[in-house]
């Protein structure tokens, strides 16, 4: 059995497989490879001989633009959740125990399914193991520049993703240091930390480092420029649509939600109304780096 360790926004979690290699399967986690000997947060066993036998309670079936989830619970409080690509074809099988730290996981069909699967699974294991350590798995694409990151956020389509082009291209020094799942952690201080992951879209942004935030900006599609504070309350909203929330599990969507407060304490959220172009930019960077 093969065992690998990894290091996501400061936490070690451990992957054992005797079936794949897994990072020659998915190369995006080599960046956060580590050696470091601290109890793992979580261990998943890769183990494709086991046959799902559902148990439990149904929670629901929870679609997503491209990945579906179906969650069961069993009495103990574990979790078996079947992971479908497109909503119907089943790629990945996760088995829970009740204190949420070993996971089974078991992979079927193409290796494109496969490696999809896999990596889902640890998308929704880290969701579920880290939120009650301050922290949140985004949907945001987030530029570095001068030290600090500058976090954008909003639906698919929005133009997330063009902003961001648009700081690099325009504003002097930016990054593009994620392009759509960074974890955002706070430290000890109190100061929300983002950190870049091995998740990110359609675009290879893997990059193992992490900077301050400086701020949020919802981005809206208009035909002229401006930008504006949010309330708390609305803030507080568009942060939490933006976060991986599984509020199929209460105590976690809890944790979550108390992260979510914690972090408007110290940064705000702006909404900017934009056309796709340099003014805009200008328009955000004059504000959010002020």
């Amino acid at each position: 059995m093969n065992s690998t360790r990894f290091k996501i926004a400061e936490h070690v979690f451990e992957i054992e497989s005797q079936e794949v290699d897994i990072v020659k399967l998915l190369p995006n986690l080599e960046p956060f490879l580590t050696d470091e000997e601290q109890e793992p947060l979580f261990y998943i066993k890769i183990d494709n001989s086991i046959n799902p036998s559902w148990r439990g309670s149904r929670i629901g079936f929870f679609p997503c633009p491209s990945a579906s989830f179906e969650v069961y619970r069993q009495d103990s409080g574990a979790y078996q959740i079947l992971i479908l690509l497109d909503g119907k074809i089943p790629c990945a099988f996760i088995e829970s125990d009740s204190e949420y730290k070993n996971f089974t996981l078991a992979t079927r069909g193409s290796t494109a399914n496969t490696i999809f699967g896999i990596d889902n699974a640890l998308m929704v294991i880290f969701t579920i193991c880290s939120a009650k350590h301050d922290t949140l798995l985004m949907h945001s694409s987030v530029v570095e520049n001068e030290g600090k990151a500058y976090m954008f956020l909003g639906v698919s389509g929005r133009g997330k993703s063009t902003h961001s082009d648009l700081w690099v291209k325009h504003i002097p020094g930016s990054t593009l240091i994620n392009d759509d799942n960074p974890v955002l952690r706070i430290a000890a201080d109190g100061t929300p930390i983002v950190y870049g992951s091995p998740w990110s879209g359609k675009r290879p942004i893997y990059k193992n480092v992490h900077y301050p935030i400086g701020g949020f900006a919802s981005i809206e599609q208009d035909k002229e420029n401006r930008i504006h504070k949010e309330s708390i309350p609305v803030a507080f909203g568009i942060l939490l649509n933006s976060c991986s929330t599984l509020k199929f599990d209460k105590k976690i969507h809890m944790s979550i939600c108390g992260t979510a407060s914690k972090v408007l304490e110290r940064i705000p959220v702006y909404t900017l109304s934009c056309r796709p172009d340099k003014e805009a930019a200008e328009v955000s960077s004059n504000v959010l780096k002020a």
